[in-house]
């Protein structure tokens, strides 16, 4: 059995603001290993951003899906495990095996209302398809930095079944870690002053800084609220 976790280098496309980063691994999970395979995806956002939603989008052909575990890992090293050897145990699937369908497509987002691992069929292929809710709540990673290399581990723990990673996106949203420092230097001071200034005069998003869709005397003061509250 290998212990040593397989690394794929792989260079993905960049996302700014939130959008999908993809890898397309087409890698083999090594069989009845704890280890398995661990792929990385580069996000490469805009300074001062931090995650504020997160879904993950899975493409794994495999004959037995109670085998897989798979945990995302951020930047920071937060872990929040999507699945994990999902049948075991649960009601019309005894024993230590977990579900025997085949195959995934699915996206693990907090959005959805089927718990991954409540879903078993021996009939339906793939047998995770959709939108599932992950058996750990991303939640946990809002407000983690959006930039960063992120890792997919992905792991067969039993016998017998091996399957293939083929495709991974990583869908996000960010928005800036201190919203009044406009251009995202890290220091409130009068450059983020002008340039609040100058998106309300010219309508740009900047400028409707309470986001009611309006340019108005409430944007003014909720920009000066937060910049006198200053940042973390």
């Amino acid at each position: 059995m290998n212990t040593l976790p397989i690394m794929l280098m792989l260079v993905s496309s960049a996302a700014a603001l939130g959008g999908d980063v993809c890898v397309t691994p087409n890698a083999s999970i090594p069989d009845n290993s704890t280890s398995g395979i661990v792929i990385p995806i580069d996000v490469s956002s805009a300074p001062g951003q931090i995650i504020d939603s997160i879904s993950v989008s899975v493409d794994i052909t495999h004959p037995w899906v109670g085998d897989l575990m798979i945990v995302l890992e951020s930047p920071s090293g937060v872990l929040v495990t999507l699945l994990d050897r999902p049948g075991i145990p649960a009601a019309g699937f005894p024993g230590p095996f977990g579900c025997g369908g085949r195959d995934i497509s699915a996206r693990f987002t907090q959005n959805a209302t089927v718990p991954a691992e409540d879903v078993c069929s021996y009939a339906a292929q793939p047998v995770l398809a959709g939108s599932v809710l992950p058996s750990e709540s991303l939640a946990i990673l809002v407000g983690e930095a959006g930039d960063g290399r992120w890792m997919l581990h992905v792991s067969d723990r039993s016998s017998f079944d091996t399957g293939t990673v083929n495709q991974v996106c990583l869908t996000t949203t960010t928005v800036p870690a201190c919203p009044p420092d406009l251009n995202g230097d890290g220091e409130l001071d009068f450059f983020d002053v002008s340039a609040f200034l100058g998106a309300i005069n010219t309508g740009a998003p900047d400028g409707d800084f309470n986001g009611d869709g309006f340019f108005d005397f409430f944007d003014v003061s909720a920009f000066l609220n937060a910049f006198t509250a200053g940042c973390p």
